[in-house]
């Protein structure tokens, strides 16, 4: 089948309301199983905006630490805990972008094919999604599991997407709200269209961004956003 193209979704800022609690189980996970008191949460300031290049970055930049692929795994773990923790003590932490649990139902009947790349592990992207009401099962995904740069993680969610009997596609475009996914739809060659407000609008906007959204309510203004900034072919890997 042939389709109008693909729309990549980020998650945490993009399709949940998750980047607050996400911060803050990271600096607890790292300080817990790393030792560290201070850290970044400007994801741009790491090699990869992505969880396993994140703590692969920590570990490497400290001498004293050793057992990398071990402690990595501690370290997701531990975040992983921390989220779940989270998610029963305050729900409320977990919510979706306005009109997010609807995006895929209205992309796929306008012809398009929606996927899931982040730069979260998989285990607690989904704990996030599924905690804000996003209908993520069955749409195909790519996580910080798959691959450490992000360019890489959407290539491989389209890739899956492909997987799919007979479906086909041409052009495609990222949504996220990262300067960190502004630059990985640029080094694709893809459409990019950015979700945030305030501040967070303003930073995707200064990195490249042209079109910003606050969510998701303007269904039609979206479809049509989505129309004018497809672009392609898809990158093959």
């Amino acid at each position: 089948m042939k389709t109008r193209g693909i729309v990549i979704f980020d998650v945490d800022g993009t399709l949940s309301r998750t980047s607050e609690v996400d911060d803050d189980c990271w600096l607890a996970a790292a300080r817990s199983v790393l030792g560290v008191e201070s850290m970044s949460t400007d994801w741009s300031d790491y090699s990869h905006s992505t969880d396993e290049a994140i703590a692969t970055d920590l570990i490497r930049d400290r001498p004293g630490l050793s057992g990398g692929d071990d402690l990595v795994r501690r370290v997701r773990d531990d975040f992983a805990n921390r989220i779940s923790t989270e998610l029963e003590r305050n729900p409320e932490l977990f919510r979706p972008v306005p009109g997010a649990d609807r995006i895929f139902e209205l992309l796929a009947a306008a012809g398009w094919v929606p996927a899931i790349a982040t730069g979260g592990w998989r285990r607690t992207a989904e704990m996030k999604l599924g905690a804000a009401g996003v209908p993520f099962r069955g749409v195909p995904a790519a996580h910080a599991d798959d691959a450490h740069p992000r360019e890489e993680i959407v290539r491989i969610a389209a890739t899956r997407a492909l997987a799919s009997p007979a479906t086909s596609f041409d052009s495609a475009v990222y949504v996220g709200d990262g300067v960190w996914d502004v630059r990985a739809a640029a080094r694709l060659g893809i459409g990019f269209i950015g979700i945030g407000v305030s501040e967070a609008a303003d930073r995707i906007e200064a990195a490249g961004a042209e079109v910003v959204f606050p969510d998701y309510l303007s269904g039609d203004a979206f479809l049509e956003a989505i129309e004018e900034r497809a672009a392609g072919p898809f990158p093959k890997s």
